[in-house]
């Protein structure tokens, strides 16, 4: 009866071991982040500045097709009120004109890269002092196919209007 306790612990341990090998190869291999996040008033609409990071931990580098600009073009800010109602959803391309038609590649090395967003927002209703900004998106082109998202952050909206 003893052997038989002794191959049982023993299957539970290797199950175990096995289970946390497959949590951690289900954590996303590339991630989005926003360092900083601001927002003022401009000219009667709202301008949203991020600090976008994607943080590449696949091992290689990864190549982003995109008509446009760099490989942030995938996407897009969701912005919310306190209560997470939805104010405005709007692509980073949304104001931008294609650079090339057959589009062009952009790498992402391995580890982090670091880009300016600028998003010009019209839907925010008059007398809201603050929102919260998420990035959402892709990587268009690429080997990664997972949706990335970062995380929601807090943004004051600068009381004066710039012109």
């Amino acid at each position: 009866m003893l052997p038989m306790i002794r191959v049982s612990i023993a299957m539970v341990c290797i199950a175990a071991g096995l289970g946390a090998r497959i949590s951690s190869a289900a954590e996303p291999l590339v991630s989005l982040l926003i360092s900083k996040v601001t927002a003022e008033h401009f000219q009667g609409d709202v301008l949203v500045t991020c600090q976008a990071v994607i943080d590449n931990a696949t091992g290689h580098e990864l190549v982003v097709r995109s008509n446009f600009f760099s490989a942030f073009d995938g996407l897009e800010i969701v912005v919310t009120n306190d209560e997470g109602k939805v104010l405005e959803q709007r692509g980073y391309i949304d104001f931008q004109s294609p650079f090339k038609l057959d589009g062009r590649d952009f790498p992402l090395k391995q580890g982090k890269t670091v880009k300016t967003l600028t998003f010009i927002l019209s839907d925010i209703p008059e007398g809201i002092r603050s929102v919260r900004v998420r990035l959402v998106g892709t990587l268009p082109g690429s080997s990664y196919k997972r949706i990335l998202s970062s995380e929601t952050r807090l943004a004051e909206i600068d009381k004066r209007d710039v012109k």
